[in-house]
């Protein structure tokens, strides 16, 4: 689990990563796949 200020921050990325209009469906996923993987999540 991580510490509450890099929580915070990686929510913000996250957030604004998936809920955007400017990425294509397929950029959005891969940030995803991506984002939990470097906290520890395997698909």
């Amino acid at each position: 689990m991580l510490p509450k200020r890099q929580l915070e921050a990686w929510s913000k990325y996250y957030d604004s990563a998936r809920h955007n209009e400017f990425l294509d469906e397929k950029t959005t996923l891969m940030i995803h796949l991506a984002t939990a993987m470097s906290v520890g999540c395997y698909p």
